[in-house]
Parts: C-alpha cells; sequence; structure tokens
C-alpha cells in the first residue's frame, strides 16, 4: 500500500494533515474523502505515520514500520462494522495511549449504519487531547451531517495521467510497460482501478473487444453478428457490462464537455453516438445488470440489450 506514498504526499489533503501538524494545530478529527478506496486507504496510513513518527513520516524507522506492518500499539480500528464493534471501538478512545497521541481509524466509515455512527458522536462533540481520528469515506453522502461538520475534510482527487506516469517510470513493479501505460491510461486516475488493472492482463482485450461491438451496432444483421464476438460464458457477462458502462460514461462527459484525461481508446466511439443515445444506453445497462441478479439467461439478457440498444440509436439518432 505504501508504495504510493510518494503520489500521496503530493496530494493536497496530505499537505494540509501536514500543515496543521507543523502548525501544532492538528485537528481532533480528519475525514480523508475520494472515490479511489486504494488512495484514501494508503492516505490513513501515510498521515498516521507523520503523525506517529518523529521525523514526520520517515517511512523507515521502528514506528513506521509498525504502521505499515498494523500493528502500533497507539493506532486503534474496530473488529468489525457492526454494532459491536464500533462500540468496542469508542470505549478504546479513554484508553490511555503509550506514547503522547492516540489515532483511531475507521477505513470504511460510509459502511457503518448511520444508527450505529452515533455512537461516535460524545467523542467528537468532546475531543480528547491527544486522540486523532482518520475517517476513511468513498461515499460522503451515506455518512451522518453531525460527524461530518466535527470533521476537518481532506478531499483526494484524482490523479493526472502524468503523475501515474511519471510515478510507474520511477518505480518499476515487475509488469511489462505496455501493460503499465495501458493501465495508467484507463484507470482514470484511481490507483483502485489502476492496480486492479495491473492485475487483470485480460481486461484490455476484453475492452477492445466491447469497443468494436459498439461501433459495429449499425444495422440489426450486423447487431447480431457483432454479439457473438463476445464470449459471456464463466459468468463474463457481467464483466462487459461494467465495461460498456465505463465506456458510455466517459464518451458521456467527453460529448458534454468535461475533461478526461487518459480513455484515449473509446476516441473512435465519438461519433457514433449522442448525448441522448448514451444516457439511455446507461440505463439499459444498468437494467441487464439487474437481470443478471435476477437469475435470468445471459444469451437472453445480452440478445434484449443489443436490440434497445438498436431501438434507442435509431430513434436519438
Amino acid at each position: 500500500m505504501l508504495r504510493y506514498s510518494a503520489l500521496l504526499k503530493d496530494t493536497k489533503a496530505y499537505r494540509s494533515l501536514q500543515s496543521d501538524l507543523n502548525a501544532g494545530r492538528l485537528n481532533h478529527c480528519y475525514m480523508i474523502m475520494g472515490e479511489d478506496a486504494l488512495a484514501v486507504d494508503g492516505l490513513i496510513d501515510l498521515c498516521s505515520e507523520t503523525i506517529l513518527c518523529k521525523d514526520g513520516g520517515c517511512g523507515k524507522c521502528v514506528v513506521c514500520q509498525k504502521v505499515e506492518d498494523k500493528n502500533h500499539e497507539d493506532i486503534f480500528e474496530p473488529k468489525n462494522l457492526k454494532a459491536d464493534g464500533i462500540r468496542e471501538f469508542v470505549e478504546k478512545v479513554y484508553v490511555k495511549s503509550v506514547g503522547e497521541i492516540k489515532i483511531m481509524v475507521i477505513r470504511a466509515l460510509d459502511n457503518v449504519d448511520p444508527k450505529v455512527q452515533n455512537f461516535l458522536l460524545k467523542s467528537l462533540e468532546e475531543p480528547i487531547d491527544g486522540v486523532v481520528f482518520l475517517l476513511g469515506v468513498t461515499r460522503p453522502s451515506a455518512v451522518l451531517d453531525t460527524i461530518k461538520s466535527r470533521s476537518k475534510k481532506l478531499s483526494v482527487a484524482p490523479f493526472s495521467k502524468r503523475q501515474l506516469t511519471e510515478f510507474f517510470d520511477d518505480n518499476y513493479i515487475g509488469k511489462p510497460k505496455s501493460l503499465v501505460e495501458e493501465a495508467v491510461d484507463c484507470c482514470l486516475g484511481s490507483l483502485a482501478r489502476c492496480e486492479s488493472l495491473l492485475n487483470d492482463e485480460e481486461y484490455f482485450g476484453d475492452m477492445s473487444e466491447v469497443i468494436f461491438v459498439l461501433k459495429g451496432l449499425t444495422s440489426t444483421k450486423v447487431n447480431l453478428k457483432m454479439q457473438k464476438r463476445l464470449d459471456i460464458k464463466d459468468g463474463k457477462l457481467a464483466r462487459y457490462l461494467d465495461i460498456m458502462q465505463l465506456i458510455c460514461g466517459v464518451l458521456l462527459k467527453r460529448k458534454s464537455g468535461v475533461a478526461v484525461d487518459g480513455f484515449d481508446r473509446v476516441n473512435v466511439l465519438l461519433d457514433s453516438f449522442n448525448i441522448a443515445t448514451l444516457v439511455n444506453f446507461n440505463e439499459l445497462i444498468i437494467e441487464a445488470k439487474q437481470k443478471i441478479e435476477s437469475y435470468c439467461k445471459d444469451d437472453n439478457i445480452l440478445d434484449n440489450l443489443f436490440i434497445k440498444m438498436m431501438e434507442v440509436k435509431y430513434l436519438c439518432r
């Protein structure tokens, strides 16, 4: 996780906490927010190192190593995110720390039931000297407003393609350069997505197939021939639908004038679909995903999806 520390140290979120620490005004609660779960999680560890390490997070000392190994005696995390786990976690707020500062970590606060989140309020309303909360959040809407209002927000923005390219140029990770370049181009600035792509070499071949099939949506006859290219055995339909939805999302942003860093491979589809078509495509894909969960036959789901896509493309032309 901490191999990304060079990238994370260059974020506005990290620099904000570091500034508070250097100024001697460390907040009692930081909410680290972002869609990238891996970046949020990594930043929690990096901030913990920075707070506890005498050298401000050197990454080499015993303290930093303990943080990385998840066994530092002054860092507490709940055993689970249910009521009993959070209740026991809160009780540890009042246990004397070994050092000067104790860090209370919840890596996915948005996965905690709102009623259970209430257990945290007293500790946040009445801060205790030497106790710092680090709360990871990827879905801010799932967190109580009362907790948000008592936290300093540190937002983690997507990384640029340039940042990721420079990082991987400096940090060889034992992957083919071509794979790294593809992962950087298609991760949309997310470390979590980038790492997933680096460990899934078949993904890019599947994406190429989906792009080819979408490009071929020109007639019912061609449509049927195209969809046969997609091998949906062994549950791969869900994977193809995820790729389709991602492609439609990127195209929709570009058609709407929103800048998207990378993902240039989908530009071949820009002239094929207008905004209305892409919005409807997204709804059809969501509907198809729901049918998978309802145990409908994959062949029937795919047939129905492509028929409706052709109808939408015709009606929205």
